[in-house]
């Protein structure tokens, strides 16, 4: 037994479009990625930053 959707779509009576993929364009040239310096990578992982602690309430730099 066929449905009552299969039998409009074999008479083309439907009014539901059709779903497409949208095509990817492939042959885009690709972004160049930024290339970092391990300082730089250093500085934004906060690497060799200085430290502080209280002391007897005030906020002194860390030895």
């Amino acid at each position: 037994m066929r449905t009552i959707q299969q039998q409009l779509k074999e008479k083309g009576l439907t009014n539901a479009p059709e779903r497409t993929v949208p095509n990817l364009n492939t042959n885009t040239r690709l972004i160049d990625k930024e290339c970092l310096s391990r300082k730089e990578w250093e500085e934004l992982m906060g690497m060799n930053r200085q430290t502080y602690q209280k002391h007897n309430g005030a906020i002194r730099r860390k030895r």
